[in-house]
């Protein structure tokens, strides 16, 4: 054993001796090939509006070297001299490409990068490419998400308002305050993660301690958040089940926008969020400066509804369901946040006909001084 190890010593040490110059000698080749001929500095601006453009990949051409600009559209990057002739990139969503060389940005200490916004001539193409730029469009709103909508911690302080109609007599008209906490907000969106991290409390006029009567409509509200839950067009995994149309360019709040007709032949639980759907369409509206969510509304005719959520199943043996179920949702979106949420349902259940119209308005946003919510809770005193 003892002859062994000291074979194996000398064998080790020979290894040693053999692979040390070589290892040496591409160590000193890689230092004079990545020597630096010169760093180039900058900013990235959006030519038309000279706004910083956030997060652009920059890197040079054939390679795997570059990096990007930060949230102010500053970037610095270290040009090796074996890159000097090489030609370099600048490559944003929602920009055109920008190709310049390498050489071109030495002369200046600090260089200011002009993209110019993505702009697609929607009309003038048949249906199947327009179909593949308007799931682009749906594609880059979703992936731009976390930079349109604000982060959490947050607070949305809310007013919710629920009525219900039966038979044509009101009978139900509920009104409440709403504290919502969301703690990672729209940095993370998807709909595990709104489950998880965002809670809510309910201060109602009357508190209601039975979970089936106290059903009013609020987490059926929440789920419409599609920016926040990453669902239906705004899940780009899901985007090839919809049939797309553009439907107008308008001015939203001063800025170009697209409206983007979606539906679906043949409804599917992940794309219409309603497991037993019949007939599912909506329309979304986008911003072309930022590919920001604006709107979202849509109708859908469901045969029936799980009363815990239109999202469930109903079993075989429950015949505790809503039937025929009609309804039109909406929401709209502003200064990096939901705005108003509002769904009006029509539906039969226990042989009533009953009406249902229930608003989610958000009338403050707290980024400081947040309240922690642990659960979802309706009633507190």
């Amino acid at each position: 054993m003892i002859t062994f190890i000291e074979n194996f010593e000398k064998m080790r040490r020979y290894f040693v001796l053999l692979i040390l110059p070589m290892f040496l000698t591409l160590i000193l080749n890689a230092q004079t090939e990545t020597r630096v001929a010169q760093t180039i500095k900058g900013k990235i601006i959006n030519e038309a509006t000279n706004e910083a453009v956030s997060y652009t990949n920059v890197g040079i051409e054939d390679t795997f070297y570059g990096t990007a600009s930060n949230e102010n559209g500053d970037f610095q990057l270290k040009i090796p001299e074996e890159m000097v002739s090489k030609q370099i990139f600048f490559s944003a969503v929602g920009y055109k490409n920008q190709t310049l060389p390498v050489s071109s940005l030495f002369d200046r200490e600090f260089n200011i990068i002009k993209l110019e916004p993505q702009t697609y001539d929607i009309e003038n193409v048949d249906v199947a490419a327009q179909s593949k730029v308007l799931t682009r469009i749906l594609r880059m709103a979703s992936e731009n998400t976390p930079y349109n909508f604000v982060g959490g911690p947050f607070n949305l302080v809310c007013r919710f308002e629920n009525g219900k109609v039966i038979d044509d007599s009101l009978q139900v008209e509920e009104n409440a305050g709403v504290l919502i906490y969301d703690k990672t907000g729209y940095k993370l969106p998807s709909k595990t993660d709104a489950f998880l991290m965002r809670n809510y409390e309910v201060k109602k006029d009357k508190p209601d301690y039975s979970f089936s009567s106290g059903i009013t409509n609020f987490d059926e509200l929440l789920e419409l958040d599609w920016v926040r839950t990453a669902n239906s067009v705004l899940n780009p995994s899901l985007l090839s089940q919809f049939d797309l149309k553009l439907v107008d360019e308008p001015e939203v709040d001063g800025a170009a926008a697209w409206i983007i007709s979606f539906s679906q032949a043949n409804p599917t639980p992940e794309g219409a969020q309603d497991f037993h759907a019949t007939s599912f369409k909506g329309e979304i509206t986008i911003g072309k400066e930022d590919y920001s969510v604006k709107k979202i509304e849509g109708t859908v005719k469901s045969a029936k509804h799980n009363r815990q959520g239109k999202s469930l199943a109903v079993g075989s043996s429950n015949s505790d369901y809503y039937e025929d179920v009609v309804y039109d949702f909406s929401v709209t979106y502003t200064h990096l946040k939901p705005e108003i949420f509002s769904l009006h349902k029509k539906y039969r259940f226990n042989g009533q006909k009953i009406e249902e119209t229930s608003r989610l308005t958000i009338t403050d946003v707290q980024m400081t001084g947040v309240k922690e919510i642990a659960d979802r809770d309706y009633f507190w005193d």
